[in-house]
């Protein structure tokens, strides 16, 4: 027992390695305790403690099913056993329809009405522990059509970023000009940290995306396409600058790729090719996974590939949507017959390590869609004054 002239005594970096480890509901509910706690708790350097400490020790998938067509979509959060620990309440507004454009350290960048092929696109911030939400402004110019946007955030500048992609060709502005393209060639840049849009140099970048963004470790990534050669497109959130980095045909004689989609693998970006039999194009997918890391290139910052793992095909046909902890999580397409005997909606992982398959029921029939992501709660806050 301690004196009454004496107060017990921990030190602060003490205090703050038994706060991270706490459960995020109960952070929350110590913000009461006292002021310096409260101010603590919104730190960027406390919240990247936080969120290192969750993602390793209860790691969380997020999976939002839905159905454009009804109009009805589910939140749900799952853990490492796939079993649901929370489904999330989502704010009124996202009535209309929505998905999930990223995730990162909690915040999750939205985009609304997004069963109304509505142009320019409605987009929000929006963290489902303390339900802040934050929608953003419209973007500076009045285009027909987005075809990429980006999230992340970058510990260098201490923001959170949205980019978009966008063909000069496509301002509503230019009457009769209106033809969809895919071919990118502007952009622009949101800052939670401004409040603001501003416009991009894009130099002579001239590219198609074929995959969504994946952010890592401040950097915002897809996969493209020039006219002459496949690509690596990378914006840096910090200096906002592109690297196109060349990806040339990287697996070769295995059949024919249908998809290519990128994921975070640990904390590094990793690609995942999907290939079918060139004289049986019904054939399930076998699987190619390449870590990919920076490297010095000739004009700077460039990326090298290496093959970590090759996936025989499967008996069914499955499709990879996103490496959650040391496993693939991938859909089973089911055909009219397996349909008609079980409705149900399942995910299978495949453990890159035993390289087991597990099978897990996931959600309900009355959807027909899902997006996966990898998420870790936190008090990230959506208002633009970010603490440091």
């Amino acid at each position: 027992m301690a004196s009454g002239r004496h107060k017990p005594f921990l030190p602060f970096e003490i205090i703050i390695n038994i706060l991270k480890r706490l459960p995020i509901k109960s952070i929350v509910r110590f913000q009461c305790v006292c002021k310096d706690w409260k101010n603590l708790f919104k730190t960027q350097s406390f919240i990247a403690e936080q969120v290192r400490h969750s993602a390793h020790e209860n790691p969380l998938l997020l999976i939002h099913a839905y159905d454009y067509e009804c109009r009805r979509s589910s939140l749900r959060l799952f853990n490492h056993k796939m079993e649901t620990v929370e489904v999330l309440r989502t704010p009124s507004i996202f009535s209309r329809g929505w998905r999930i454009i990223g995730s990162s350290n909690g915040l999750l960048c939205v985009q609304l009405d997004a069963d109304e092929d509505r142009f320019p696109i409605s987009l929000c911030l929006w963290n489902p522990v303390s339900n802040e939400l934050r929608e953003v402004p419209e973007p500076l110019y009045d285009y027909t059509h987005t075809c990429a946007v980006g999230f992340g955030f970058s510990r260098v500048v201490n923001d959170y970023k949205i980019v978009g992609f966008y063909n000069k060709n496509l301002l509503r502005k230019d009457a009769g000009n209106h033809n969809r393209s895919d071919w990118l060639d502007c952009g622009q840049v949101y800052s939670l940290r401004t409040g603001s849009w501003k416009e991009l140099e894009m130099k002579h970048i001239h590219t198609r995306l074929f995959t969504d963004a994946t952010s890592v470790d401040g950097t915002i990534f897809w996969f493209g396409g020039t006219f002459s050669y496949e690509t690596l497109v990378a914006f840096d959130i910090a200096t906002e600058l592109f690297t196109l980095t060349p990806m040339h045909a990287l697996s070769l004689n295995v059949g024919v790729r249908d998809l290519v989609l990128l994921y975070m693998l640990g904390n590094k970006l990793a690609m995942c090719e999907g290939f079918v039999s060139a004289e049986e194009l019904s054939k399930p997918y076998s699987f190619h996974i390449w870590v990919i890391e920076e490297c010095a290139g000739e004009s700077g910052k460039s990326y090298n590939c290496t093959e970590k793992h090759r996936i025989a095909p499967t008996s069914k046909f499955l499709i990879p949507l996103c490496i959650w902890r040391n496993e693939i999580v991938c859909q089973y397409e089911k055909n009219e017959a397996e349909e008609e005997v079980d409705q149900r909606n399942f995910l299978f992982l495949f453990n890159l390590t035993t390289k087991d398959w597990k099978k897990f029921p996931c959600f309900s029939a009355a959807y027909d869609h899902c997006d996966i992501f990898n998420y870790e709660r936190s008090l990230a806050s959506v208002c633009n004054t970010l603490v440091d």
